[in-house]
């Protein structure tokens, strides 16, 4: 499969590329494309009679192309050295894109990615990341191209021109159910062929589609890294059998092997993987800002690797100081799940505690990521729940007076309403506790009051009984006086 060689590919630029290219460069614009507009370092032209101007061209979609170039330098680690043009007609007969390369039936750019021609209408129908991701694709060439010292394969050209696009799940499932159904039925071209772009009956799609399995392939396997290291091989080794050995130092059946072992694993799902895409942190700034932290993190991480690939310090610069962020919203959350758990477990003070260090944490957020309410809630919780701890301790420790003994039973009665709120059963039989013993107390006061009340009663009724008329008549011992006047003398 790798064995066969092709001949080196000159790259032609067909007529009205080059028309239109001079006609550019040398400022005597034809009045067919009057309009220009400039996105970055790429001309925008708009021929006469277009639905649009070539400014709002610019307007609307340079973004796509200003995004895109930096991304393009520090992958391929190389810019485009001659002058880049997109031109928008009214229409595109590929009879007239001889040697130009396919993109969409409406679409074409030269080999070396200096002139694209596009048709307006089809153009404009298109979605924004769709009509972006041609713009791409024919911006991106020029890089790779310089990159490559003019060499690169068509095919191989065709493919990782795709391969930067920003992937759509459609169009990505489309681009694997075509490989997949030349496989199935043994008809999948051999490494030459899709190298080269030169399968026969095969429309540019399906090349174009089998290009790109063989890129995701290769950067699958090696890295993005090792993918840049392909292409700017060939700027020293034409012949891509040559510079595919020397820039990973495999033998021809290793690489056969892994093809052949990557490709169910691709038609299953990967797909859907695309390691350029890791360019793009709008996916983690998103979900970071919906809170999502550990979706935001692993996008983040694969963007990381790209740029620790690449060796990006801006674009890693940027992609750290994401992922704290996401590190210190996940610790924050985490927080506050253990004092939700606290909470549960009726551990006021540590859930009190946890709760002022995730509130510390989402002060490094932005405000809006502050659960302002479920804090508030929780803090409330907590603090009436320490407040009831301490009003039962109090009760325990002015239990024992006698001056204070009703004062800490209402304290241990409060506690125990508070704990009655909370669910909290043991914090419930604590109070009760100290309830049941002052009030254990109070009863024996009581009764032992009621005892003696019954004795001092019993004594008073004593005391009164003898006090009583009938038993207090005092009598003398002397006999009457009668008596002692019959015998005055004794004798």
């Amino acid at each position: 499969m790798l064995a066969t060689d092709f001949p080196h590919r000159r790259h032609h630029s067909p007529f009205v590329a080059l028309l239109i290219a001079a006609a550019l460069l040398c400022g005597s614009l034809s009045s067919a494309f009057a309009q220009t507009a400039e996105a970055g370092r790429v001309t925008i032209t708009v021929e006469a009679g277009a639905p649009v101007e070539a400014a709002s061209m610019a307007e609307i979609y340079g973004d796509a192309i200003t995004d895109a170039w930096p991304q393009f330098a520090a992958l391929f680690g190389a810019e485009p050295a001659t002058p880049q043009f997109v031109a928008f007609v009214n229409a595109v007969d590929p009879a007239d894109m001889t040697g130009m390369r396919w993109i969409a039936d409406f679409a074409y750019v030269s080999p070396d990615g200096s002139v694209a021609v596009i048709a307006v209408e089809p153009f404009l129908a298109l979605t924004p990341i769709e009509a972006g991701n041609m713009l791409r694709n024919a911006v991106s060439r020029g890089f790779i191209q310089a990159a490559a010292g003019g060499s690169m394969p068509l095919g191989l050209l065709d493919g990782i021109a795709r391969y930067v696009e920003i992937p759509v799940v459609a169009r990505q499932a489309r681009l694997g159910s075509l490989v997949q159904g030349l496989d199935q039925a043994g008809t999948l071209p051999g490494w030459d062929q899709i190298v080269a772009a030169s399968a026969p009956d095969l429309p540019a799609e399906v090349q174009t589609a089998n290009a790109y399995a063989l890129v995701a392939f290769i950067a699958d396997r090696y890295g993005v890294a090792g993918l840049r290291n392909l292409i700017t091989g060939f700027a020293n080794t034409p012949e891509w059998q040559a510079n595919l050995a020397a820039t990973f130092s495999q033998s021809e059946g290793d690489l056969t092997g892994a093809w052949a072992q990557f490709l169910p694993r691709w038609f299953a799902s990967g797909w859907r993987d695309n390691a350029v895409s890791a360019f793009d942190l709008s996916r983690a700034e998103t979900l970071f800002a919906r809170g999502a932290y550990e979706a935001a993190a692993a996008e983040a991480e694969r963007s990381q690797r790209l740029f620790v690939d690449l060796e990006d310090q801006v674009g890693l610069s940027q992609v750290e100081a994401l992922l704290a962020q996401c590190a210190i919203g996940l610790q924050a959350d985490s927080l506050m799940a253990n004092a939700q758990t606290a909470l549960e477990a009726h551990g006021y003070t540590e859930a009190r505690d946890l709760i002022d260090q995730a509130n510390d944490l989402y002060a490094l957020l932005p405000e809006e990521h502050r659960p302002a309410t479920v804090i508030d809630r929780y803090t409330q919780l907590a603090t009436s729940g320490i407040e009831a701890d301490g009003s039962l301790e109090q009760a325990r420790s002015e239990a024992e007076g006698w001056l204070s003994i009703a004062s800490a039973r209402y304290d241990a009665v409060a506690a125990g309403d508070s704990y009655a709120l909370f669910g909290d059963g043991d914090g419930v039989a604590r109070a009760n506790e100290v309830v049941d013993g002052i009030d254990s107390r109070i009863q024996r006061v009581v009764y032992g009051l009621s005892a003696l009340v019954i004795v001092l009663g019993a004594w008073l009724g004593a005391w009164l009984w003898q006090r009583a008329p009938g038993r207090l008549r005092w009598q003398s011992a002397r006999p009457s006086g009668h008596a002692w006047r019959v015998n005055p003398g004794g004798d």
